[in-house]
């Protein structure tokens, strides 16, 4: 059974100018991401005259939110500000390699941007975004 650890994930993301792919490899200035949960909700199917509640399977899988931590770096071009820091409407491709080569992909919203500081700390990121569409998992 194959181990992985964060030195064998790569994070990519479209930067809000690109056109459908995942074109900047994020990774180096990622140092949490996720957790990233895989949701499929149950629809209530409790009859009358039941004393606990029934369930029918979803229909869809749901991926939610997930969160991107860091340290803040204004590089023009390839810096989390650069690629993260625009919230807007568009939805963006990213992908998650987990080690040997399985992935996760899809598209995505920037909901949230937020950039902090703490005494004796360096500044730092946090980025929320919200699935939407398919998300591929090979």
């Amino acid at each position: 059974m194959a181990k992985y650890g964060s030195n064998s994930i790569v994070i990519e993301f479209e930067k809000a100018d690109s056109v459908g792919s995942a074109d900047t490899n994020m990774t180096a200035y990622i140092t949490k991401f996720g957790p990233l949960d895989k949701i499929r909700e149950g629809v209530v199917s409790t009859p009358f005259g039941v004393s606990a509640p029934e369930y029918l399977a979803g229909v869809l899988t749901d991926y939610g939110e997930f969160t991107i931590e860091g340290f803040y770096d204004d590089t023009a071009t390839t810096g989390p500000n650069a690629v993260f820091g625009s919230v807007n409407s568009v939805a963006r491709y990213w992908k998650v390699t987990w080690g040997g080569g399985k992935y996760t992909s899809g598209r995505c919203f920037i909901t949230k941007y937020e950039r902090g500081d703490e005494v004796g700390g360096y500044i730092t990121y946090s980025v929320t975004c919200r699935t939407t569409g398919t998300i591929t998992e090979a």
